[in-house]
């Protein structure tokens, strides 16, 4: 599965991808048009209770261009699988600083972040363990947190993992953030995927 197309910095990006799957054997390789590697932050995790796949990865110093695209490369075994792919590009970003992952909670996080240095942007991707909807009704609608401006939003369809990101810039070193997403339905599955991850100017 792939993206569609957008132009992004011709170089010296920041680029965050949250990859969502199904389960864990769905997931097999991130690419993009422009021949960046990315690395993984931290382990490959699980939430929702049932195995499903959370994984984050960067690229500092990242290529871009025109028509930039971002390709979920599924296991062969599990092509009709579900999965999402969430991308952040951000210029005139230095380096990564803090990031935690939660996924013991619905809405928050159980590991706040704490910023590294001053100025720093803060990047929320939640996937919430939303089974309220279906293909033909994906109704749920995912709230950014108070302070916190939504940037992308996947639907609780049968044919995608749900989720949304959002960011918030923050002006002081060593502050705990914690934000806390909510739905037009409520989700009472208490195991949610959080990641948080603090972007350096």
């Amino acid at each position: 599965m792939t993206t569609p197309p957008v132009n992004t910095p011709a170089s010296g990006s920041i680029i965050l991808v949250q990859v969502l799957t199904q389960n864990t054997g769905t997931f097999s390789s991130l690419t993009d048009n422009k021949g960046n590697t990315y690395t993984r932050i931290g382990n490959a995790q699980t939430y929702a209770g049932v195995g499903a796949g959370s994984y984050l990865y960067a690229c500092v110093n990242a290529k871009g261009g025109t028509g930039q695209t971002w390709s979920l490369n599924k296991t062969s075994s599990y092509e009709d699988n579900e999965a999402t792919l969430f991308v952040v590009v951000l210029s005139g970003a230095s380096a990564l600083g803090d990031w935690t992952y939660s996924d013991s909670r619905s809405n928050d996080s159980a590991k706040p972040l704490t910023t590294t240095g001053p100025n720093s942007l803060v990047v929320s991707f939640w996937g919430p363990a939303d089974f309220t909807g279906s293909q033909s009704d994906p109704t749920n609608v995912y709230n950014a947190p108070v302070g916190w401006t939504r940037l992308d939003m996947g639907n609780n369809s049968l044919n995608s993992n749900s989720g949304a990101d959002a960011w918030q810039t923050v002006s002081y070193a060593g502050t705990a953030v914690n934000p806390e997403w909510s739905a037009e339905t409520a989700i009472n599955n208490p195991t949610s995927s959080m990641w948080l991850v603090e972007v350096k100017p």
